[in-house]
């Protein structure tokens, strides 16, 4: 049987909305008006060019449901866009344990079809979506007759953020810091991640349709490349009164820069090491009552290998690394 527009609304984590365009599940991890905001920022900056097609990237999104399907098979499409890379993974997990992963490399292939065997009896599915693609899904399929019902994770989480939070560079959806701390906290993550974003204060007042019980926050590394440390800081401090303000309820945990081999440079806006920025986000996060900063220096090793790009970008292991450490700080404040 083919899933339709309202089980697949049912089943889909990590959006704020499923829509079927041309016979294609589309997913957006924006709203309207926050891609608004992102697309005004990319007009205004011209070193944010294509920075608003990423958007549409599925970074963290997932199906999550129960089954007794023997099999899911589907058609995806690639669309341009969604990032700088040109590699796209499909991660297959059952009952918390990946069973499958498919990689595309869509410089050469733009859709096809998957079809993954399911263990027999019934079973808690989830498939990851690419993070560094704009992905459709058509005829998404199951046995006939078998039960599909969505699974929700106990808590709900927003992680905004750079190229880092976007995915870059996880060889597997499901194995960025952001996803593997969602598994950590049982939470059903939004990835508003994208490559190359700094503070942007409008988007922190813009809500998403549910309210989150966690929300984490890792800009900065762009940011000390390209501001000035009065800028950063009008802008960091901005960012998260709004953020504070919108989300009261909400355990928000900012996480300075991770890691960045390339930080010890002079000759940017910033004016001083990357490692800095902390201070200047701690400082900006003052006076806020569920704000809590996490020093992300500390948290990544100073290793090339850890890197997918040998200096700023994590690859599988130094995502797990990330991942692990992070987990350990966040469980202090939560």
């Amino acid at each position: 049987m083919y899933l339709n527009l309202e089980q697949m609304r049912e089943i889909t984590r990590g959006v704020t909305h499923v829509e079927l365009i041309d016979g294609a599940f589309r997913f957006y991890r924006f709203t309207e008006a926050q891609t608004e905001v992102l697309r005004h920022a990319a007009e205004l900056d011209p070193q944010k060019k294509n920075f608003y097609d990423k958007t549409y990237a599925t970074s963290g999104v997932r199906l999550a449901f129960r089954t007794d399907s023997s099999r899911i098979g589907f058609d995806f499409e690639i669309f341009p866009g969604g990032s700088s890379r040109l590699y796209a993974g499909f991660d297959l997990y059952q009952d918390g344990l990946m069973t499958e992963h498919c990689n595309v490399d869509y410089q050469h292939v733009s859709g096809g079809h998957i079809n993954f065997a399911l263990s027999a009896g019934e079973k808690t599915v989830e498939l990851y979506l690419p993070w560094s693609a704009v992905v459709a899904l058509k005829n998404v399929e199951l046995d006939d007759g078998a039960a599909v019902v969505g699974v929700s994770r106990k808590l709900k989480m927003i992680c905004f953020g750079d190229s880092i939070t976007h995915g870059y560079d996880a060889s597997f959806p499901s194995q960025s810091y952001a996803c593997r701390i969602a598994r950590l906290l049982d939470a059903d993550e939004t990835n508003k991640g994208l490559g190359g974003d700094i503070f942007n204060p409008p988007l922190a007042e813009l809500p998403d349709p549910t309210a989150p019980d966690i929300v984490t926050v890792a800009y900065g590394t762009n940011d000390w490349s390209r501001c000035t440390p009065e800028v950063l800081f009008e802008n960091a401090k901005a960012f998260y009164s709004r953020l504070s303000a919108l989300y009261p309820n909400a355990k928000i945990l900012g996480i300075s820069p991770i890691c960045r081999l390339s930080g010890n440079r002079s000759d940017t806006p910033f004016g001083s090491p990357c490692v800095n920025v902390d201070a200047v986000i701690r400082k900006a996060c003052q006076g806020l009552s569920n704000v809590t900063l996490i020093n992300g220096w500390k948290l990544t090793p100073a290793v090339k290998d850890f890197y997918a790009d040998q200096w700023l970008h994590p690859n599988d292991l130094g995502f797990g690394v990330y991942a692990s450490n992070l987990y350990r700080e966040i469980a202090k404040h939560i």
